[in-house]
């Protein structure tokens, strides 16, 4: 399960990189030409905009695998670790459910859209709409996955938190550090 994982993991950074690659592209060229010639591409702004919400919804996807949302944790680190359980799996749950809730919403609105054309590429306002379902649909199974790594006691206590220590960490630790040794002088 891991190796599927880490594949599906390496296929959305590079979705996100053709994404982003492709907008800048677009935008640029869309720049030159109407500073230059005074001529635009038509379709550049709405190309760049539907990639835009296509990089947002496999972002998120990328984050919550990550555990890189943002979260606080300053209750969840001061619990036990059986309250830590608890709270993951309260939290996984929720998000679960309405992650499922999303995905039911928006797979609605991918349906009614299949015959709504985009202004200047004629594409299918559903593959825009489509995007939301892949986000929530990918969540989803990020938080079941979670909740299977816990019962089957594979998650770490560190995991518990569902949040990524950062550099802001590190210097708080560092200052915890030095106020206790200019403590203790």
């Amino acid at each position: 399960m891991g190796n599927l994982s880490q594949i599906v993991n390496r296929v959305l950074h590079a979705a996100i990189a053709i994404c982003l690659s492709c907008m800048a592209v677009f935008v640029f060229s869309n720049v030159v030409l109407r500073y230059f010639f005074n001529e635009g591409l038509t379709w550049a702004d709405e190309a760049s905009r539907y990639l835009f919400i296509w990089l947002i919804f496999l972002g998120a996807i990328v984050a919550s695998r990550e555990n890189a949302h943002l979260g606080v944790d300053t209750l969840v680190s001061r619990l036990s670790l059986a309250n830590k359980r608890r709270v993951f799996i309260l939290t996984n749950t929720l998000l679960a459910i309405t992650m499922g809730l999303c995905a039911h919403g928006t797979w609605q609105l991918t349906l009614l859209t299949t015959d709504q054309v985009s202004a200047s590429m004629r594409l299918p306002l559903a593959f825009v709409y489509v995007s939301g379902f892949v986000c929530s649909v990918g969540m989803v199974a990020i938080a079941l996955f979670n909740l299977y790594r816990l019962l089957t006691n594979k998650a770490s206590g560190k995991e518990l938190s569902m949040t990524v220590d950062t550099e802001d960490q590190k210097f708080i630790d560092e200052a915890s550090a030095e106020a206790g040794e200019g403590g203790q002088k």
